[in-house]
């Protein structure tokens, strides 16, 4: 009883030391968040998940519209059904928070592995907790699929490619995004044992949804996703009257279609440009081995895959704010101006502006305008231009752990 006594004294001093509130906050919001949108009945993307794993066992066409089920369709790969099989077992109040708990939980894990110093790990919480309860809301996955491409990062770093490449083949064979993951390729000291074992991993993960289904439904569901890709971007690209008309397209294309006034412009006029410019970087070979180098090539890659995808939304977002997040611990103390700037932009226009802080008519012209991609993209701009010309082999940060 002295124990717990002791502890409930110490609530209020935890509620004031910021090391020890954001970890709670972390957690705990998400979970109350998720559980009241079950409670209002507005869960349409766990109803979706959940079929994708009956679709599959009855081997019903997973990217199909079932209006009797949910409105929109699945756009996640086949090996889905297997993340999502635990949680169809259990009663959507229990199971929709576990999931954004777990959700939680793995960006979490993935955060914790960076090399920032403990006593700074807050900050990642602090820059990324408005926009994981947004993910959580919407009980998307978002946040394990940016843990996905940290974690094959962490692991190049620590030459245990088996593990790096896993965690690629599994963000990709779930929502492509992921693929970035195979840039970390150039930072490994084994070249041809990570080729091998993304061979490897691609084969056993294709292959494993076939031990609940059948391997020629597998083979079909992987045309299927495919085809439901392709009509999707077409439909996300929707400008009337230089008006979005679709929630999604919060990306840089869907910035100038929208904001621009050219809704017919190709997705390739910017994705080219800006592969190019992602790739620029790694060709100061030299700065491989600068964890400064790696930790701002990690964050313009998780910038990249939202701000130039067509099919970025709002809940999208705590995977580019997280790449903005990792960025800004790369920085020099003190922190210089324009970077605070650029992150104060990120926290109000791309993260708050998703909450009830701002009035409903004023977030949807954040979406259907896709204002909510600005800050992020300059931001990726900054990142990529300091890959390119600033010196990062004899940097020191005073918040990173750098041996």
């Amino acid at each position: 009883m002295e124990s717990l006594w002791q502890w409930v004294k110490s609530v209020p001093s935890n509620f004031k030391d910021k090391t020890k509130l954001l970890p709670i906050l972390w957690f705990l919001l998400p979970a109350i968040i998720s559980f009241q949108k079950w409670r209002l009945g507005s869960v349409n993307n766990y109803a979706i998940y959940k079929g994708v794993f009956t679709h599959l066992l009855a081997q019903k066409n997973l990217y199909n519209l079932y209006p009797s089920d949910h409105w929109d369709s699945n756009h996640y790969g086949p090996l889905f059904s297997l993340i999502i099989m635990p949680f169809t077992y259990l009663p959507d109040g229990l199971g929709i928070p576990l999931w954004v708990s777990l959700q939680s939980y793995i960006l979490y894990k993935a955060f914790q592995l960076l090399p920032l110093k403990p006593i700074y790990q807050w900050i990642l919480l602090a820059i990324c907790i408005v926009d994981l309860t947004t993910a959580s809301a919407s009980t998307q996955i978002n946040p394990s699929v940016v843990a996905m491409i940290i974690l094959s990062w962490y692991f190049v770093k620590k030459d245990q490619v088996i593990w790096a490449t896993l965690f690629v083949m599994i963000g990709t064979f779930i929502k492509l995004y992921g693929i970035v993951g195979l840039a970390f390729w150039v930072f490994s000291d084994s070249k041809i044992k990570y080729i091998g074992y993304c061979i490897l991993w691609a084969i056993v993960l294709f292959v494993l949804p076939m031990a609940i289904s059948s391997p020629q439904f597998i083979v079909q569901s992987y045309y299927d996703w495919y085809e439901s890709l392709v009509h999707k971007n077409i439909e996300n690209q929707g400008v009337k009257d230089g008006v979005g008309t679709s929630m999604q397209d919060v990306s840089l294309m869907g910035l100038v279609r929208r904001l621009g006034g050219f809704p017919n412009l190709s997705n390739l006029i910017f994705i080219i440009p800006g592969f190019i410019l992602q790739v620029l970087p790694l060709l100061k070979f030299k700065n491989y081995h600068s964890l400064i180098f790696q930790l701002r090539y990690l964050a313009s890659l998780v910038i990249f895959v939202v701000i130039f995808s067509s099919s970025s939304e709002s809940p999208t977002f705590i995977i580019a704010v997280s790449g903005v997040a990792i960025w800004f611990i790369s920085q020099a103390n003190p922190v210089e101006k324009w970077v605070k700037l650029l992150l104060i932009l990120v926290v109000v226009f791309t993260s708050v502006s998703a909450t009830d802080i701002f009035p409903p008519h004023i977030r949807k012209v954040f979406i259907i305008y896709s204002i909510k991609a600005f800050p992020c993209c300059l931001v990726w701009f900054a990142c990529i231009y300091q890959l390119l010309f600033e010196k990062t082999t004899q940097f020191k940060s005073l918040w990173l752990s750098q041996d």
